[in-house]
């Protein structure tokens, strides 16, 4: 018997939620629906009448086949709709609403094309302190200027932090930035090295700003990353690592020292170039799961 009042009262209010006016106008219909795909969701668009007679706009669609309603403003003629996958097409239904406290009248249900989501792109993190040495060799190096007297580039690379490299300073002297370019046979993923400071010197000549340039065929050359300027002198016991923002792929690098303590030379002990370790994960598959708990 409670259950049969319950049901009554219910039907009752929703009767009166939803009752017709005869007074209150017969909202204008949208036209020119349509969907557009967007990573993980769609672009719904259509065309707003000139007379715009209509409370706000309903858009309906299923997500993992529950039905959605979601309201827009009158003034608007898009909407954005997130949370859906690449597996399934999708369609939305537009419906004006004029609609006062005690009454609300529909337009025409109009749908749209179907559409299929964009995939979502995988998402990469990186771990700076799980990195794995390259191998370089001197016989892969290059270097903007070489000092002809000293330091020459196989001393950044032979081991020992003691020896040392130095740009031109006697003669042929240029201003930096000064870069240490590495050559591989293959296209090869850097994010991170590892230098040490010649310790006997001035520090005037020891990098605080580090660049990186990347290129496919050692001619032409993109600025792919900067580090953060006013770089430490001080650590001349051990290596100190600098880790890119992600791991770069080329054929041929550039580390660029694009500014030192105030000399137009610069000079290091040792330098390190190394990959960094990372995780793919398919975000598209995180949405799935998502998507299907809904």
């Amino acid at each position: 018997m409670k259950n049969l009042l319950y049901t009554t009262i219910i039907a009752l209010v929703l009767t009166g939620c939803s009752s017709s006016d005869d007074s209150l106008a017969a909202p204008t219909d949208v036209t020119n629906i349509s969907a557009e795909p967007r990573v993980g969701g769609a672009l719904v668009k259509w065309d707003v009448p000139a007379d715009g007679d209509y409370t706000y706009l309903q858009i309906s669609y299923l997500k993992n086949g529950k039905e959605v309603i979601e309201k827009a403003s009158k003034y608007t003629d898009t909407l954005v709709v997130t949370g859906l996958i690449n597996k399934e097409e999708f369609s939305f239904d537009i419906q004006s609403v004029n609609e006062t406290p005690s009454s609300f009248k529909p337009g025409s249900l109009i749908s749209s094309n179907n559409v299929r989501p964009i995939r979502r792109s995988p998402d990469v993190t990186y771990y700076p302190e799980q990195l794995t040495k390259l191998n370089v060799t001197a016989d892969m190096l290059d270097t903007f200027t070489q000092e002809a007297s000293e330091g020459p580039k196989q001393n950044l690379v032979d081991g020992d932090p003691g020896t040392y490299w130095h740009s031109a300073w006697s003669s042929n002297t240029a201003p930096l930035p000064h870069w240490i370019q590495v050559n591989f046979d293959e296209p090869t993923e850097m994010g991170a090295i590892e230098y040490w400071f010649r310790n006997t010197a001035n520090a005037a000549g020891r990098p605080t700003q580090w660049g990186l340039e990347t290129s496919d065929d050692g001619v032409t050359w993109t600025r792919v990353w900067t580090s953060k300027d006013n770089l430490s002198t001080a650590n001349l016991a051990s290596g100190n690592k600098l880790p890119f923002d992600k791991n770069y792929t080329a054929k041929h690098f550039r580390a660029m020292i694009l500014k030192n303590g105030s000399m137009a030379w610069a000079h290091l002990g040792e330098i390190v170039f190394y990959n960094m370790d990372s995780r793919i994960v398919d975000k598209e598959l995180e949405a799935e799961e998502i998507y299907y708990n809904f």
